[in-house]
């Protein structure tokens, strides 16, 4: 009954994964993956005594031999149909969610980057920007993030307070940008803490149109 023991690895992957989402714990997460992983190998390893008794100990033409069979095959279906899904969802994840997708293929905000010579000077212009797709704009040491939710043009610091990762790098989904280093979500509008690691808010900036051209405007400056 060697099937006992991938049984046990996928329940302690199970049981390792759920206490370690309770407590935070990423050596649990870990602990999680790898019995699943050893739980997968545990299964086809359990399958081949089955075949080999199924092909010289099972008598010929007996029931037994039909109801091996009717079970490899159910197994091997579930395996299929479990594979499929997994890759559709994967896909989905890809082409639909745009996860891992390099941003110069999602028409998202890294490679749109500007240099302007001072606050004065438009950012960019207010048709150049789509729904959820950010701009990178450097006005002497400073690193803006330009962006475009449903409710207008947003601007904030590319700074994450966390540990420092390009909010420009991330997704703005709505009006909350994300974090791409450690998935820290900010309100684009107040900088406030949606979801951490982070504690404290980021840097938020007003923006002004005129005449089609969109300006940042700094802390504690007058709108141009």
């Amino acid at each position: 009954m060697l099937i006992v023991l991938p049984l046990g690895l996928f329940i302690g992957s199970w049981i390792f994964d759920l206490i370690g989402k309770a407590t935070n714990n990423e050596l649990l997460w870990a602990a999680s993956f790898y019995c699943g992983v050893a739980g997968i190998i545990g299964g086809f390893c359990a399958a081949i005594p089955g075949v080999i008794d199924w092909i010289s100990v099972v008598p010929p033409r007996s029931s037994a031999k039909n109801r091996g069979l009717l079970h490899g095959g159910l197994n091997t279906l579930v395996l299929i149909a479990f594979i499929i899904i997994s890759g559709w969802l994967g896909g989905t994840l890809s082409y639909r969610n745009q996860i891992g997708v390099d941003h110069r293929y999602a028409n998202a905000g890294t490679y749109k980057e500007r240099q302007i010579e001072s606050w004065d000077r438009p950012a960019c212009n207010q048709g150049e920007l789509s729904e959820g797709q950010m701009m990178l704009v450097r006005v002497g040491n400073e690193r803006v993030v330009l962006g475009r939710c449903p409710e207008g043009m947003i601007a904030f610091s590319d700074h994450c307070s966390h540990k420092g990762g390009a909010l420009s790098d991330g997704a703005l989904v709505g009006c909350t940008v994300q974090c791409p280093w450690h998935g820290s979500q900010f309100d684009t509008h107040t900088g406030r803490v949606i979801a951490g690691p982070a504690k404290k808010k980021i840097d938020v900036y007003e923006t002004h149109i005129r005449s089609g051209e969109v300006y940042v405007i700094p802390k504690r400056a007058e709108k141009p």
